[in-house]
């Protein structure tokens, strides 16, 4: 009854979404008589609301084949979306004045007084506005069905992915999480793909610039050491997978830069990769020059709190796109955040990086790690030192992402980088010194960053706020309510583990 009970749940939902949004079109239709300005708003809402449709009708068909969680959570994110149409509904038709004529009960062309002009202009910005904010929320849910295995979102996609735009992200991104993908292309890239004419190094950040001979664009590149004890075939298959599904992505809607191919590092004399370098495009959106969120965190720049808020999203976003795309970071710190700025937003995009140790979510793990306190930091404690005690999970991505997001919170950094040294120092920020207990007992480090979050993010932040860092920061402790219980993720998909980090962080 209750699985009954949520398919009938998502039709009336989904229904009530369609007439609501037919109703928006009809009444944006009447404002098409307007000053060119209001058109090319319309427009944007037009085009907003034929990409929603598709993707509701897409969810509809395939319903089913979801999760109850999955089912609850794409219910609530609808639900949304009505109420948000609703207000929109209601703010346009007190704006909008029908003219008189022989059928009253057709919508009429309405004539915009000029003294309504900036009103009306004013509202259809902020409904576009809310359809793009109402798209942020429901896209995670939305390509997380894509790890589903479903023969039903297979064939939808097949029939409807490549002829539909709004699907055909959708459609490539699948084919990328395939085993054996439909389209066959190498990622290799031949040994000179990185000959340059300049290296520029990104100050406190894993990765590099690089331009290459004869070519005025620039390039992000990350390189990922190849660990000689490592079965290089095991590597170098996780590389091509990685490297396939970032070629897919969009990275607006994904946080993560879209991959152009690898090249791989030979040693010499032993034909043995000593590293794969990633190349990364950069949208031609944004500016040539990033910095790492540590050198925003190291600045004198003062975000607003507004501007934190959004930065903390864009790094909860990155990091489930990552899992989506089958695969667990381990190596998520501010140094492998990247800041672009861009001429379309005051605010700057942020991307993620870094990805060194990148595995697969359901692969094997090298319990092997590094002794440097400024990475441990970012660590839960049973992935710390050199010979960690845990596999990793996502939910260490999890704990990484709350460090992150207590710093970005407090707006100050945890290093400090002192002119002319080898090594970072602890900052004041942190409020411990190298010699303190907590850098010789991970768990003693683990609480003091909760007890920071507890006590000076709510005065900052809000208690929401912290109320998530602090979620992050014990997403593995047993007694923890959303993440604690590893049983509930055993899915075979691994889907639950992404509704809940949705639900719960993102």
């Amino acid at each position: 009854m209750e699985a009954a009970g949520l398919v009938l749940a998502i039709i009336a939902t989904t229904d009530l979404c369609f007439k609501y949004g037919r109703t928006l079109v009809e009444i944006c239709a009447t404002f098409k008589g307007a000053e060119a300005e209001i058109k090319e708003r319309v427009l944007c809402i037009e085009s907003h609301w034929k990409r929603t449709t598709m993707q509701l009708d897409f969810v509809k068909r395939i319903w089913n084949d979801l999760d109850k969680e999955h089912q609850t959570i794409q219910t609530q994110i609808l639900q949304v979306l009505i109420s948000k149409i609703s207000i929109i509904i209601s703010k346009l038709e007190n704006l909008s004045k029908k003219r008189s004529g022989n059928q009253a009960t057709e919508r009429q062309v309405t004539d915009v007084k000029k003294w309504k002009y900036i009103l009306i202009k004013q509202c259809l910005d902020e409904s576009i506005e809310d359809l793009a904010l109402w798209q942020k929320m429901f896209d995670p849910t939305w390509f997380l069905i894509l790890k589903v295995s479903s023969p039903i979102i297979d064939q939808e996609l097949s029939e409807n992915g490549p002829a539909v735009s709004s699907l055909t992200s959708a459609y490539n991104l699948r084919d990328a999480l395939r085993e054996q993908r439909l389209q066959k292309v190498s990622v290799f890239l031949p040994k000179d793909g990185l000959e340059t004419e300049r290296i520029r190094e990104i100050p406190y950040a894993s990765t590099k610039c690089v331009q290459r001979a004869g070519s005025d664009k620039w390039l992000v590149v990350d390189c990922i050491p190849c660990d000689p004890e490592v079965d290089i075939y095991l590597v170098t298959r996780d590389v091509r997978e990685l490297a396939r599904k970032l070629s897919s992505v969009d990275p607006f809607t994904f946080g993560i830069l879209r991959c152009r191919g690898v090249v791989r590092i030979m040693e010499s004399g032993s034909g043995r990769p000593s590293s794969f370098d990633f190349v990364f495009q950069i949208p031609r959106e944004l500016s040539n020059e990033p910095r790492s969120l540590r050198s925003y965190l190291s600045s004198s720049l003062n975000l607003t709190l507004t501007d934190r808020f959004e930065l903390a999203k864009q790094v909860a976003k990155s990091i489930s796109y990552v899992y989506t795309l089958g695969f667990v970071h381990k190596n998520v710190r501010p140094e492998t955040i990247l800041g672009f700025s861009t001429n379309k937003s005051a605010f700057d995009l942020f991307f993620l990086v870094g990805f060194e140790n990148i595995r697969t979510a359901d692969g094997r793990t090298l319990r092997s790690g590094d002794s440097n306190w400024e990475k441990n930091l970012y660590r839960h404690p049973h992935r710390q030192g050199l010979n960690p005690e845990a596999i990793y999970t996502m939910q260490h991505d999890i704990y990484s992402l709350g460090v992150c997001l207590l710093e970005v919170g407090l707006w100050e950094s945890f290093l400090l980088y002192e002119d002319g040294a080898t090594a970072p120092l602890p900052a004041s920020a942190l409020g411990i010194t190298l010699d303190g207990p907590a850098f010789k007992q991970p768990a003693l480090m683990k609480e003091h960053l909760i007890a920071l979050a507890k006590n000076d993010l709510p005065k900052r932040m809000g208690k929401r706020y912290e109320k998530i860092v602090v979620n992050c920061l014990t997403c593995l402790d047993q007694d923890n309510p959303d993440f604690g219980d590893q049983s509930e993720f055993e899915d075979l998909d691994g889907v639950l583990v992404g509704v809940k980090y949705i639900e719960k962080v993102s």
